[in-house]
């Protein structure tokens, strides 16, 4: 965990800014503890420019010291950052189909920049949750669009259906791969590959684009 907070960083610098467009959803996926970290970082980045996020957590995967230490290292202060991240957790399908069915309503209220989803394809079953599954994708693009949100959806990017439901119906996906030593970012034809090093030690390009 402690390589995965040191490169998010870099992580986020490889990510092309200007894709992450209102009224567009994008998915960031994959089993990286990266993929939350990326989000987290999103969200700080919103809520140190005074805009309000809300985020939707389908996974109790939520963590206020990633979002704190990603606020320190921009150079604010956290508490007063993190009273803007508006949290909803979802603990089964159903509930998740109830927060997302009143999204209208908290972005009406709220006006956030980020949109953010926690693994919105985690909770559903086979059954009940292919009959809920669809409705709520369309739900939360309809939001998405006629409110000109930019949300963002981490997902596990595997075989089970509702993440390739996920990822068929995102405007941009971007995965992230993390095997030993070698991390890889795709974001649409763009590949980004970073070679983790021993702690402690530094690679030259990395001491740059750390800050």
């Amino acid at each position: 965990m402690h390589t995965s907070r040191k490169i998010t960083p870099l992580i986020n610098g490889c990510i092309d800014p200007s894709g992450f467009k209102p009224s567009c959803i994008t998915v960031i996926e994959g089993t990286s503890a990266l993929v939350p970290d990326t989000l987290f970082n999103l969200c700080a980045r919103s809520a140190v420019t005074g805009r309000d996020v809300i985020l939707v957590d389908g996974a109790n995967s939520f963590n206020p010291y990633a979002i704190s230490r990603a606020v320190k290292f921009m150079g604010f202060e956290p508490k007063s950052t993190l009273s803007r991240i508006h949290v909803a957790r979802a603990f089964t399908e159903y509930q998740m189909d109830a927060i997302i069915s009143g999204m209208r309503e908290a972005v009406i209220r709220w006006e956030p920049q980020l949109l953010a989803v926690l693994y919105l394809s985690n909770l559903f079953s086979m059954q009940d949750g292919k009959k809920l599954f669809s409705p709520i994708l369309k739900s939360l693009k309809e939001v998405t669009r006629s409110l000109n949100t930019i949300t963002v959806v981490t997902s596990f990017g595997g075989m089970w259906w509702a993440d390739q439901l996920v990822a068929g119906n995102a405007d941009r996906v971007i995965r992230i791969e993390e095997k030993k030593d070698i991390v890889k970012v795709r974001d649409g034809d763009n590949l980004f590959e970073h070679v983790n090093v021993p702690p402690g030690q530094t690679r030259f390009n990395d001491y740059f684009a750390g800050g």
